[in-house]
Parts: structure tokens; sequence; C-alpha cells
């Protein structure tokens, strides 16, 4: 089974480093358009892929003015509507609050409608940004010690943060770093619903700062339509182990 997924893995690679060799100076997208592969479930990055393709890596990969960088954004929300700050950050490798001031302001230039669920998310504050992306890695980090994540996982309902894999089960994650006096409501709950439906899962997690469980007390344990979700903090996925999932 391992030799089936490995040679599935070096067909793909080939393909891509034909791409690259017959097209030297080609982006990340171009070569998603072309072969319909994904640079990054292949590679760690670009990089390592012209290199597998022992070509030397174009320096308008690697050095683009102002103009280059605002364009491949606009191009990558284009072709992944949906998309965050955080994805743009670590596919096109441009700072959208530096380019654009803000991820809305990226996707009106796009022409492209903005979801609704990062527009409560901070996005507009590079600081909010960056803590929000540090607890996210953090949270991942730790439930890749307790079983197979998933980071990003694409659906029909949006871009789920990640999805865990323990065992025989399968556990939809929402990650809210919430902070002041922001309390989980019911409207993360909806949306995290949205996701189990859209691939079938009866099982979610909502991790965030124990200062934004909801206020009601006994609500961290949820039935809603056969589905089973918890609300966890970072204390909870260090301390408990893999038990709080039983």
């Amino acid at each position: 089974m391992k030799s089936n997924k490995d040679s599935k893995l070096k067909q793909k690679r080939e393909i891509v480093k034909k791409f690259i060799r017959n097209h030297p100076s080609c982006t990340y997208l171009d070569i998603k358009r072309a072969t319909k592969l994904k640079i990054e479930r292949l590679y760690k990055n670009m990089k390592e892929a012209y290199k597998d393709a022992n070509v030397k890596l174009s320096k308008n990969l690697t050095k683009r003015d102002k103009g280059k960088q605002k364009k491949d954004v606009l191009d990558f929300i284009k072709n992944n509507p949906g998309c965050g700050v955080i994805d743009i950050h670590e596919k096109v490798r441009v700072n959208v609050i530096r380019n654009f001031g803000s991820i809305t302001r990226a996707y009106k230039l796009a022409g492209v409608p903005y979801p609704k669920k990062e527009i409560t998310s901070g996005v507009m504050n590079p600081y909010v940004i960056a803590r929000c992306n540090k607890f996210e890695k953090r949270i991942i980090e730790i439930l890749s010690k307790l079983g197979k994540v998933n980071p990003k996982v694409r659906t029909t309902a949006g871009i789920i943060d990640c999805v865990l894999k323990y065992k025989d089960e399968k556990y939809i994650v929402e990650i809210k770093d919430f902070r002041s006096r922001n309390n989980i409501t019911m409207s993360q709950l909806k949306q995290l619903i949205k996701y189990m439906k859209s691939i079938n899962c009866q099982n979610g997690l909502l991790i965030c700062p124990k200062e934004s469980f909801p206020k009601r007390k006994n609500s961290r344990n949820i039935y809603i339509d056969e589905l089973n979700i918890k609300i966890l903090s970072e204390e909870d996925l260090r301390g408990r182990s893999i038990n709080f999932l039983a």
C-alpha cells in the first residue's frame, strides 16, 4: 500500500519537474493551472521543487517588485476564493496587510466576494494576525502529537482550520484565538457545524483560550442533530492527553 502511494507521489513529481524544466520561470500558479497539481502536497516549497528538477530558481520568483506581488495575490484570490491571510502568506509569500492594508481590500480589488468568516477575525490588525497565527500553529503542533492532522482543508462550506484523525475517529477542528470580552457564541458553532456537515463528520472540536469559553455553565459539550462538539482550551490539550476525545 505504501509503495503504491510512493509510486503515485513519484509520478506526480515527475510531471512537475518536467513542467519546470520546460518553463524555468514558472510560478506556483503556473504549475497548478497547467498540471492540476499543488506544490505544497509534493514538496516543502517551490525552492525544493526547482532543486529536484535541477533548475535554478528564477530571480523573478525570489525578488518581485510590489506590482508583481500584488498581481500574484489577486490571481491567487481569484483561483482560491475563500483563502485567508495565512494561505496567501504561505503559498504566495506576500504580506497582504503591507501591500493592501487589509484582506478585504485585496478581495475587493480581485473582484471576489469576501467570506464572512474572515471579516470578524481581526485580520486588519497585523498584531492580531501574528498572535492568531502563533496560537493556531501551537494548537496544530499539539494535535499532531495526538494523531494525524491535515491543516487547511477546503470544503464546499469554506476552509477548515484542520482535520484530526485519531484511531478510527475523525474530528473537524476550528481554532479561535478570541481575547478580551469576546466569547464563543452560537455563530462560531454554526460555522463549525457547516464544516462538519459538508464532509459528513459527527465530531467537532472548537479550541480557544479559557477566557473565551461560552458564558453558560455546562456548555462545553454540545450535541446538535447527532453532532458531537467539544469546546477545549490549549491547557485541556496539553494536560489531559487523548482522553478528552472519549
